[in-house]
């Protein structure tokens, strides 16, 4: 019984120890197999990441090797278009001086050309200038000898009809014809001396409307008839004048200095001319005119005057004022006959 307690004990010992060592056993060869499958793992990482590393390399050098043969192409290229660069600015430099002395021959012949154009046309402006100096020098002398004619046509008109004209008119006509209409001289000088008034801006208002108006235009021709020290009495040449559209002719007229204050200054012009209507040649008129400057008249060269209204009006018909320009045409020699110490009188009357 107790052989067999011994057995049994021995026998439960075996099998406990040996269940006890296949455990160990198994554990063993389970840990053995873990450590073999991570080692294998791990090997084909590393060699994994090894040939990554080679490709990565095998590709870096590839990719050197073409940077390298890019960089060799384009220094290749770089000195060739270099080459090619230096060749055109080699051709451009001598396209260069080849079109300058092209255009210094051009230059040079254009300014040749210009010269002679300049002087051709220097010649034709000369020329040009003097035809019309002398075409103005005979338009104006033309129109002077027409507005002369007319005048003396209007003069003779007036002879022919002097039992139909009235007592003034016809008094004023036999004046001009036994020579003493413009009075007698102080001097014997003879005058050369012209004067021109030019109406700028001359307002008319009609006498019997005055809000009926128009505009005076045209000009005066004087002649200086005598003279003496301020004094100076003018003869009217000729004249033309048009107000509201209606033009009008003179036919003898007169103007002589006045003073216009207390300061006896010959600062002022009386102005008498006998009108005759352009068209209705049969309407006579009287235009009467006061003129003031800011000079004694026989000190102007040329300078602004003004018509003073009511004084100045054509008879019967506008009452006028405005400016004008009074001008010296020509003051030249002056040939004394006889003595001059006689003064001028006014042969003008206010009520003239």
């Amino acid at each position: 019984m107790k052989t067999n307690f011994v057995l049994v004990s021995i026998l439960m010992t075996i099998l406990i120890g040996g269940t006890f060592g296949l455990f160990l056993i198994d554990d063993a060869f389970a840990q053995n197999l873990y450590v073999s499958s991570d080692d294998s793992e791990a090997y084909k990482k590393q060699k994994e990441l090894e040939q990554k590393k080679a490709d990565r390399e095998a590709k870096s050098e590839e990719k050197q090797k073409e940077l390298e043969q890019k960089k060799a192409d384009r220094e290749a290229k770089s000195e060739e278009k270099q080459k090619e660069l230096e060749q055109k600015k080699a051709e451009l430099e001598i396209h260069r001086k080849n079109l300058e002395a092209k255009q210094l021959k051009k230059l040079k012949e254009y300014e040749e050309k210009l010269k002679e154009i300049k002087e051709k046309s220097q010649k034709k402006i000369e020329k040009n200038i003097t035809d019309e100096q002398e075409n103005f020098s005979q338009k104006s002398k033309s129109l002077e000898e027409k507005l002369i004619k007319k005048s003396e046509e209007i003069q003779k008109k007036l002879m022919t009809k002097s039992d139909k004209l009235d007592s003034r008119t016809k008094n004023i006509l036999d004046k001009i014809n036994n020579g003493t209409y413009m009075g007698e001289k102080t001097t014997l000088f003879t005058y050369d001396e012209t004067y021109e008034l030019v109406f700028d801006v001359v307002n008319a208002s009609m006498i019997n409307d005055k809000s009926q108006t128009s505009i005076l235009t045209g000009k005066m021709n004087f002649t200086t008839y005598d003279k003496n020290k301020s004094n100076l009495k003018l003869e009217l040449d000729e004249c033309q004048i048009t107000v509201d559209e209606i033009t009008y002719n003179c036919g003898f007229g007169k103007a002589r200095t006045v003073s216009s204050g207390e300061s006896g200054a010959k600062d002022s012009l009386v102005i008498v001319a006998f009108l005759e209507n352009d068209v209705l040649e049969e309407v006579h008129t009287t235009l009467k005119i006061f003129l003031n400057a800011d000079i004694p008249i026989d000190k102007i060269e040329q300078s602004q005057v003004s018509i003073l209204g009511p004084q100045s009006k054509i008879s019967d018909l506008w009452f006028l004022n405005g400016t004008a320009t009074l001008s010296k045409i020509v003051s030249t020699s002056e040939k004394t006959i006889g003595n001059n110490s006689t003064m001028l009188e006014d042969e003008i009357s206010s009520g003239d």
